[in-house]
Parts: C-alpha cells; sequence; structure tokens
C-alpha cells in the first residue's frame, strides 16, 4: 500500500481510492498526483467578489474547464461549480471523445449523502443525492442557482465509467431544453435522497443521447 506524509504537519495521510488523492487525517491537506490542466481546467483568476468553496471555505478562483466554459475552482480540494447546463455540455462531449477504456466506477460511500454543504451564491443548502447516471458521483445542486458542485475526481469518474455513448466521438450541440429536461429536478425522484425517478435501466447522460440520436 503507497504511504507518504503531509508536507504541511508531517503526520500520516490517507489514500482516497475512488478519487485518486491522498488526505491528510490531522490538518486536512489534500495531496493530488496530477496537475490542475490534467483536468482540463485552466486558471484565470481570483477577483473580489469571488464565492467561497462550500467545502473549504476559502475565496475559489474563476476557470475555465475545456477552454471555453466558466467555472468557479476551488484550489485547495480541487471542486468546482459548474452551472448545471454546462455540466450536460462537458460530461456529453468528453464521454463522446474518450479514447481509453472504460472504468468500473467504485461504489461511493453513502456517508456522502449525509454531509452538509451550502451554495456560495445563494447561501441555501444543497440538495444532495446519487448522480443516477455514470461514474458513481454524489451530486450537491442548488435548484435555485441552477448550479451543481463537483469534488474533484467525480468529473473524471463520470466521464470514465462504461456505457453506450461512450467514444461515439462526433456529438452535435447539446440543446439546453434537452439538457434542461434531463439534468432537471422533474427528471429525479425521492430515492436514496432527494430526487432519483427516471428508469432504472437508464442513466441521464443514455437518455441525452437518446434524444439527440434517437432509439
Amino acid at each position: 500500500m503507497v504511504e507518504m506524509n503531509c508536507k504541511n504537519c508531517g503526520a500520516a495521510m490517507e489514500l482516497v481510492e475512488s478519487r485518486r488523492y491522498f488526505r491528510c487525517r490531522h490538518c486536512g491537506s489534500y495531496c493530488f498526483s496530477d496537475s490542475v490542466e490534467a483536468d482540463g481546467i485552466r486558471i484565470v483568476g481570483q477577483t473580489a467578489d469571488a464565492l467561497g468553496c462550500p467545502v473549504c471555505a476559502v475565496p475559489m478562483t474563476h476557470a475555465v474547464i475545456d477552454e471555453r466554459h466558466p467555472i468557479d475552482f476551488c484550489g485547495i480540494c480541487r471542486g468546482f461549480l459548474i452551472p448545471r447546463a454546462t455540466f450536460a455540455h462537458v460530461t456529453t462531449r468528453r464521454r463522446a471523445a474518450a479514447t481509453t477504456p472504460p472504468v468500473d466506477p467504485l461504489p461511493f460511500d453513502r456517508k456522502e449523502l449525509e454531509r452538509t454543504l451550502s451554495c456560495p451564491k445563494c447561501g441555501r443548502r444543497f440538495e444532495t443525492y446519487p448522480h443516477f447516471g455514470p461514474g458513481n458521483v454524489v451530486v450537491d445542486n442548488c435548484t435555485s442557482c441552477d448550479l451543481i458542485w463537483l469534488d474533484f475526481g467525480e468529473m473524471r469518474k463520470i466521464v470514465d465509467a462504461p456505457g453506450r455513448d461512450r467514444g461515439v466521438r462526433h456529438v452535435p450541440p447539446v440543446d439546453d431544453e434537452v439538457a434542461r429536461q434531463v439534468f432537471s429536478k422533474s427528471s429525479l425522484g425521492d430515492e436514496d435522497g432527494p430526487r432519483m425517478r427516471r428508469r432504472e435501466s437508464a442513466d441521464p447522460l443514455t437518455a441525452l443521447f437518446d434524444a439527440i440520436f434517437g432509439d
């Protein structure tokens, strides 16, 4: 088993296998093996009106994902706040363009459903539920601001997970209304958290794929 000590306090760090990073149990510091750029994120800069990270409570920086979509990024935990429509666009396109073998995701820790995070924009509590799609991740969603919070590694798990929409390469522009219908509250039910409906055999990205290409 790989072991390492925290550069900040010297304590032993714990490997969070499902997210591929180390976390210090003593001071809470993170250690990542890849650069920020490896996740397709480019830091733009910080402004006086920067939103606070819902996990670390430090000011986030403005950034772009895939060189075109603005997000708010935390340089400490590497989580980011992303508009729901952008989340739909980015995950759909990344899965379509994937060339690496799919990776069966590890089950998420059900304790993640119990955490309480607040939207840094409006201050309301995020709705926390399993993303009923590829990747086995827990989504934190502010329906009022139409924003989604993703922890580090969750986007990668979604993109790497198996599915027939993965690796198709060519995807037409994603219609915002289709994305809204697929990722909105109404597409989720009440199982295992506030909203998880849709068909048990279908995930949101597959539904989006079907809406674009037909059966």
